[in-house]
């Protein structure tokens, strides 16, 4: 094989690798915008779902169970509906670009209509993705509440211990949620374990002494005393 014919084969690779690249970052490129798009379509459907809670709370007036009011409450949750169902279709589909927050919206989104199969499957993928201690128990005892509320005491309780045993840094901040997580327990056990109700309180009363703004320790101060009454 003659010089030449080395040249043209190495500029046809040459040229053939450079094709191959740019194809390469074109669909790199084309994913990410997709998924941009994708993230904006789940945010805005969310964000929707929220607006409608929002509404729906407005309702629950004086007149709450008027004709008028009933008439609308059917519409706002036939609109949930619609837009928890392309939730699901979107987080089914492009579970990489989900975050917990967007689990914990769809969790008490499926509780509202009824599907608590559904909110429980949320609830737990909301716990995976949570990317911080203080996220993962402020999760977890979401959960844990909507598990008491729904008549699984035992399972509630196990959740909430979960959540309480999560190791966090030692600052004001996350003694607010530790505090505020035995708190939730303490108002979960009420009528329905009094030395659970007694121990969460006392729990609560411990990391009290421990914070060190002034600020802080009465508002939590505070908290504790409606419990108490």
């Amino acid at each position: 094989m003659e010089k030449k014919d080395y040249i043209l084969i190495v500029i046809s690779s040459t040229a053939l690798i450079i094709s191959i690249t740019s194809l390469i970052i074109t669909l790199v490129q084309k994913n990410k915008e997709v998924k941009r798009t994708i993230r904006k379509t789940l945010s805005d459907t969310l964000e929707g779902i929220a607006r409608i809670n929002i509404e729906v709370t407005k309702s629950r007036g004086e007149d709450f169970n008027s004709e008028k009011n009933i008439l609308l409450r059917r519409n706002y949750n036939t609109q949930r509906h619609i837009l928890i169902a392309h939730a699901d279709t979107l987080v089914q589909n492009y579970d990489s670009i989900v975050k917990e927050i967007d689990c914990k919206i769809l969790a008490e989104a499926h509780s509202s209509i009824g599907d608590y199969d559904a909110a429980k499957i949320y609830w737990e993928k909301a716990t995976h993705k949570s990317q911080s201690g203080s996220i993962k128990m402020m999760t977890l005892r979401g959960y844990a509440m909507f598990l008491f509320g729904n008549g699984e005491v035992e399972e509630g309780r196990k959740i909430f211990n979960e959540a309480i045993n999560i190791k966090l840094k030692d600052t004001d901040e996350n003694k607010i949620i530790l505090a505020d997580t035995y708190l939730m327990l303490c108002d979960m056990e009420k009528g329905i374990d009094t030395d659970n109700f007694e121990s969460s309180l006392l729990k609560a009363m411990e990391i009290w002494h421990s914070i060190k703004n002034k600020n802080t320790k009465e508002d939590i101060y505070a908290r504790i005393n409606l419990r108490r009454k």
